[in-house]
C-alpha cells in the first residue's frame, strides 16, 4: 500500500499507478479507500485532473518515504544474508567425523565467503538440528525422524591407521587384541559399526581409548597405537606422511548430511553440501 501511495502521488493518477503495479484502476481505488477508512482520514483529494495529497496525505508521505527507504535496506541485508555475504553457517558434527574432509570442506567455504561466520557444534545426535541451533548436521549412521531429511549420503569405509614411524606392524586383526586401539566415542555411528565388526570377528580389545576424531592424528604421533575411524577423518591418507593405512576391514558407515524438512537451505549451506560431496566422492570413489 505504501508503494501504491507513493506511485499515485508521483504520477497524480490512479490509472498510471495501477498500470505500474499491474493492477486494475478500480481494484487499486478500492484498496486506497479501504486504507483511508482504516486510517480515518482521506489520503488523497480527487480532482478533475487526477489525484493529489490531502493535508493528512502530506503528513503521511514523509512516513511512506522513510518506510520504503528502510524496507529497501532491509531487503538488501536479507539478500546478503541469503547469499552468504553476511550471516552464519552453523553445522553440527559427530565426534567420530569432525576432522579431515569435513573440516577441509568448512575451510573451503570460509575462503569462498569471507564475510561469513561459521560455527561447528559437536553433537552425536540430531537434537541441535531439531532445535534449530544449526543449519546442517553431519553424522554417521544417524537415527532420523519425520521432521528431518537427508540432503546427502555416501557409504564410507571404516579404516585402520597407525603412525608412519610407529614400529607396530600387525599381521592380522587378531593382533589388535594386545595393541592399544583408539576408537570413536560410545554412541556414535562409527563406534556402533566398529562394535559389530569386532563381534563378527570375535575380537576383544583389551586396551582401548576413546577420542574425538580431531585429536586422533596428534595422539597417534605422540603415543602410538592404532586408530579405527571413518576414512574421511584422514582424507585420502595424505596427511604429510604422518600416518599410514593398515589393510584391515572394519566395515562401513553411512555419512549423512541432514537438514530440517520444509526449511530452505541458505546459499552457504548449499555450497557446503556441494563442496563436501565433491571432496568425499573424490576421496572414496
Amino acid at each position: 500500500m505504501y508503494s501504491a501511495i507513493k506511485l499515485i502521488h508521483t504520477s497524480g493518477s490512479i490509472r498510471k499507478a495501477a498500470a505500474e503495479l499491474a493492477n486494475s484502476p478500480s481494484a487499486l481505488n478500492r484498496a486506497v479507500q479501504a486504507f483511508e477508512a482504516e486510517l480515518g482520514f482521506p489520503v488523497f483529494e480527487r480532482i478533475p485532473g487526477g489525484m493529489r495529497l490531502s493535508t493528512a496525505g502530506e503528513l503521511l508521505i514523509d512516513v511512506v518515504d522513510r518506510h520504503l527507504t528502510e524496507f529497501k535496506e532491509l531487503q538488501r541485508q536479507l539478500g546478503s544474508l541469503r547469499d552468504g555475504d553476511i550471516g552464519e553457517l552453523r553445522i553440527s558434527m559427530g565426534a567420530d567425523i569432525a576432522a579431515g574432509i569435513p573440516l577441509a570442506s568448512v575451510g573451503e567455504i570460509e575462503r569462498a565467503f569471507p564475510g561469513l561466520s561459521v560455527e561447528i557444534v559437536h553433537d552425536d545426535t540430531i537434537e541441535s538440528l531439531k532445535q534449530r541451533k544449526v543449519h546442517l548436521a553431519l553424522l554417521t549412521n544417524p537415527a532420523t525422524d519425520q521432521g528431518v531429511d537427508v540432503a546427502y549420503a555416501h557409504t564410507c569405509p571404516v579404516s585402520c591407521w597407525t603412525g608412519s614411524a610407529d614400529p607396530i606392524r600387525p599381521k592380522g586383526l587378531w593382533e589388535l587384541e594386545n595393541i592399544r586401539v583408539l576408537l570413536p566415542a560410545d554412541g556414535t555411528g562409527s563406534r556402533n559399526a566398529i562394535s559389530h565388526a569386532l563381534r563378527r570377528n570375535r575380537l576383544v580389545l583389551h586396551a582401548r581409548s576413546s577420542l574425538p576424531a580431531g585429536q586422533i592424528e596428534r595422539h597417534l604421533l605422540r603415543s602410538g597405537g592404532i586408530a579405527v575411524f571413518p576414512e574421511t577423518v584422514f582424507g585420502a591418507g595424505d596427511v604429510g606422511g604422518a600416518v599410514r593405512r593398515l589393510p584391515f576391514d572394519f566395515g562401513t558407515v553411512q555419512l549423512c548430511i541432514l537438514h530440517l524438512s520444509n526449511v530452505p537451505l541458505t546459499r552457504p549451506a548449499n555450497a557446503f553440501l556441494n563442496v563436501f560431496q565433491r571432496q568425499v566422492e573424490h576421496t572414496l570413489d
